[in-house]
């Protein structure tokens, strides 16, 4: 019986495996489609033995405008108040997606297959779409990096994405360049797994899992779209929330009156439930995506509703407090009780001091302040190889300096210049993923390695401008250090494609010159636990140091998320092994496009 049933398990498997490898040459080689086919729902309880499904979406991009203290007639954003005293009206532009600021959650299993229609409606504006923490095996031309991986989608045009969601997780599709992500042109991309529904003694006991996606405009704060936002709760005194920060210049402090919180997953990458200690507050900074379980204080009389805080870390103008309500459905919850204390036993939170908090961009670490290096690791812990080191190491020095000149009318002008290792990022002039880098009109744009400073680059200028690559050989064990010579400005950055490994920290002295004495243990300090991310904070006058496998061959961003437009100079494109792709021969080759294009702020 038992021979029997392995046999039958294994035959289910090689089905299973040979229907991805067939779904995935349908949308690889891009099979025609049905446009008039409908939106179909993936949200569904994850199980392994069921088929991947074709996931398909229809987005559709505007742009609005409106003055601040009049109410938007046909979206969902509420920003009463915050008018201005001043002569010439404020105007404040926004993105909507099918109609809302903020788009619609796209939910789907782990291995599933998206076709996703985009249509630009922005006059005279072209957009790109990227989705955090997907690998896109086998699909890196569907990464959305304007001229990197994909030809912008420009105006009142269509472009239809195809890959295959096999990271799950909590992510976010967002436009790339920063403005659009921070004012409306996102939604929460959720990627359930199997493990997380069925076997995870944590996660599996959280049912609920809504999502709270958090922007700011006009000076004010809004969940999922909403200022005026409520978290109706129907039964369940533990709450598993799946949270997205995306404010670009604030940071605030997240609170639950009269709970604890307990970071369950960083960037989508489960953390060890049983060592992750609960906390009074969490720090957030732009970027962070997280799972955290909201567990009430036992002993406490269950209330109808709790306030939700979201508190400035530094009380400025453009940085506002914000409440929320959590409304729990009282005689549903007591009778549910029960669910809390099942909960409770299988893993009881470590009760914390008053004042135990996180800081999530690492800048107070201490006895009652916990940084992201104090959280363990969970599953997926630094492999072995990459304990023992590393093929290639790459360093980045991050760098501004002031340029002083005078304006056309004779009046002085300053401007801030900045760099990777003396390099200003700017975009090619035809699309990277389809031209090799020895191509004419393309390397002659590159810079970084071992090549030669481009033409724009001599004789000496206020800047450097050039496309900033640096080459990994596929399967090399890599390092990368990433030094912010910058006093003044914290760096947030994400790598597509890519999950890292932090593995040190340095800030004493000299930036970057404490680094190796942290690697070996002398100074700084080096994660014994690292964490796995694809966002990570690099403080001013600090050094970061992570580790990764470049298994992924194609072109991959090291982005600077802080960039409200395309870039400020700060990127680096990452080619791993051989970009000599198999791309669709109909794939956008942005003829359109002539000449370079530097989009830099």
């Amino acid at each position: 019986m038992k021979t029997l049933q392995r046999i039958v398990l294994i035959v289910q498997r090689v089905l299973i495996t040979v229907g991805v490898f067939l779904a995935a040459a349908v949308l690889i080689h891009f099979t025609a489609i049905d446009p008039t086919e409908r939106a179909v729902s993936c949200d569904r309880v994850c199980n392994r033995a069921d088929w991947p499904r074709i996931c398909r979406y229809e987005l559709v991009v505007e742009k609005r405008t409106f003055r601040p203290g009049s109410t938007p007639s046909t979206d969902n954003v509420t920003l009463t108040g915050g008018s201005h005293s001043t002569e010439q009206p404020i105007i404040v532009s926004y993105y909507t997606v099918n109609g809302r600021y903020v788009g619609p959650t796209l939910t789907v299993c782990e291995n599933d297959f998206l076709v996703v229609d985009v249509e630009n409606r922005i006059p005279g504006e072209s957009i790109t779409l990227h989705w955090t923490g997907q690998s896109q095996r086998r699909t890196p031309f569907m990464d959305g990096v304007p001229m990197i991986t994909q030809c912008p989608i420009a105006s009142f045009t269509r472009f239809q994405y195809k890959f295959q969601a096999d990271r799950a997780g909590t992510h976010l599709y967002h436009g790339f360049a920063g403005a659009e992500r921070t004012q409306g042109l996102l939604g929460a991309f959720v990627v359930r797994s199997a493990y997380e529904q069925r076997q995870s003694p944590v996660l599996s006991a959280l049912h609920n899992d809504p999502v709270w996606l958090v922007t700011e405009l006009n000076g004010m704060l809004g969940v999922n779209g909403q200022r005026d936002w409520t978290q109706t709760l129907n039964g369940t005194l533990n709450l598993r929330v799946r949270l997205i920060y995306a404010v670009a210049h604030c940071q605030h402090w997240l609170e639950l009156e009269d709970h604890r919180l307990q970071v369950l997953a960083l960037d989508g990458n489960v953390l060890d439930h049983n060592s992750t200690p609960s906390v009074s507050r969490i720090l957030l900074h732009d970027g962070v995506r997280m799972d955290v379980a909201l567990t009430r204080l036992a002993g406490d009389k269950i209330k109808r509703d709790y306030e939700i805080r979201f508190t400035p870390h530094e009380v400025t103008s453009s940085c506002g407090r914000a409440v929320f309500r959590l409304h729990y459905d009282a005689d549903r919850a007591a009778a549910n009780d029960a669910e809390s204390i099942k909960y409770n036993l299988i893993t009881p939170p470590p009760r914390p001091s008053e004042e135990l908090q996180l800081d999530l961009t690492g800048t107070a670490c201490g006895e009652t302040m916990l940084c992201p290096q104090d959280l363990p690791g969970g599953r997926d812990q630094l492999p072995k190889d990459l304990q023992r080191g590393y093929d290639t190491r790459l360093e980045f020095t991050i760098g501004t300096r002031q340029h002083a000149g005078t304006g056309p009318f004779g009046e002085p002008t300053h401007e801030t210049v900045r760099s990777v290792n003396g390099f200003t990022f700017a975009f090619p002039p035809v699309l990277m993923v389809r031209e090799p880098l020895a191509n004419g009109a393309l390397g002659a744009h590159c810079c970084g390695g071992q090549r030669p400073l481009p033409r724009s680059c001599q004789p000496l200028t206020a800047r450097c401008e050039c496309v900033h690559v640096e080459h990994i050989e596929a399967g090399h064990r890599v390092e990368m250090v990433l030094i912010n010579a910058d006093a003044a400005v914290d760096y947030v950055y994400h790598l597509h494609g890519q999950s890292v490994f932090v593995v040190a920290l340095a800030t004493a002295g000299r930036p970057g010159t404490a680094l190796g004495a942290a690697l070996s243990g002398q100074a700084g300090q080096r994660i014994s636990a690292p964490l796995q991310r694809d966002t990570i904070v690099v403080r001013r006058g600090s050094t970061v140091a992570v580790r990764f496998v470049a298994n992924l061959a194609g072109l991959w961003l090291l982005r600077d998320i802080g960039s409200p437009g395309w870039s400020r100079g700060l990127d680096v494109v990452l080619s791993v092994g051989m970009p000599q792709l198999d791309i669709p021969g109909n794939f956008p080759a942005c003829r359109h496009f002539a000449g370079p294009r530097y989009f830099l702020i």
